[in-house]
């Protein structure tokens, strides 16, 4: 079974996406870190992703009614059901924050960009209305791979445009991130159970995404995604910063000046 859906996935068409989506993305951004310099031309480019990948995600209703079919509206399309969901909304949130520097937004920010690239790669690279459908002639199927791609161009460009820095302390912003997708599917939950519509399972909060692996529920995700984070940002403090830098010295540099500052009150 495993085998079918495997190749399902990835046949010809899919391979040749994800190759073309791969190298479209790269250069596009690369171009964007040459010639975009000025700072309300990054705004306009990060809006232009956010706006773009929450237009395909949506236009598939707008092919179905102009082809004459039945408009399915699906709860993904009206509600942050699900992480992509989610992670696209808060793309647009990020995008029109006027306060590039305040809190609020490098908590954001710093999340989108983790958050999104893995949603983008998994929805890409694991699509699950790809499987048994008849691959990109199927526009439902087109427009979930393009709006990922688009998602995951915008998360990158938070770093290409200079909006966020890699650092250890963003962990913390993943674990708040991590807060708002748990606040969310428990919302979503409570509201499908209030309204009789039926177990929601927003965010698998209810059941896990595999039935073949049950110990693969949120928890356990949400907390390998704060260990592959503060793993990966470490690593690259490591190479990328001078010791006084990297987020131990700053901690300890901190601890040392609050027992000085006491030693002084004394």
């Amino acid at each position: 079974m495993l085998a079918t859906v495997e190749a399902q996935l990835f046949d010809l068409q899919h391979n040749l996406y994800m190759v073309i989506s791969v190298i479209l993305t790269a250069v596009i951004l690369v171009l964007a870190y040459i010639f975009i310099k000025k700072e309300n031309h990054k705004d306009l480019f990060l809006k232009f992703w956010a706006i773009i990948t929450v237009l395909i995600h949506y236009s598939i209703m707008w092919v179905q009614y102009l082809s004459n079919e039945t408009v399915e509206v699906g709860r993904n399309m009206l509600f942050p059901f699900y992480a992509c969901n989610a992670c696209m909304w808060l793309l647009v949130i990020v995008a029109f924050i006027k306060n590039k520097n305040g809190l609020l937004f490098r908590i954001l920010a710093e999340f989108v960009f983790f958050a999104g690239i893995v949603c983008g790669i998994i929805g890409i690279l694991l699509n699950e209305n790809y499987v048994g459908s008849t691959g990109l002639n199927d526009y439902e199927v087109l427009k979930g791979l393009l709006s990922h791609s688009t998602m995951l161009a915008g998360a990158i460009y938070l770093l290409v445009g200079g909006f966020i820095k890699i650092r250890v302390f963003n962990v913390i912003s993943v674990v708040c991130g991590l807060v708002i997708f748990l606040v969310d599917g428990l919302l979503m939950n409570w509201l499908f159970d209030v309204c009789g519509l039926g177990q929601g399972n927003s965010m698998f909060l209810q059941e896990p995404p595999f039935e073949s692996m049950p110990w693969l529920n949120t928890a356990v995700i949400g907390l390998a995604a704060v260990i592959v984070c503060f793993t990966i940002t470490s690593i690259y403090e490591q190479i990328t910063l001078k010791k006084e830098d990297r987020w131990y010295f700053k901690i300890k540099q901190y601890i040392k000046s609050k027992k000085e500052q006491k030693g002084e009150e004394a």
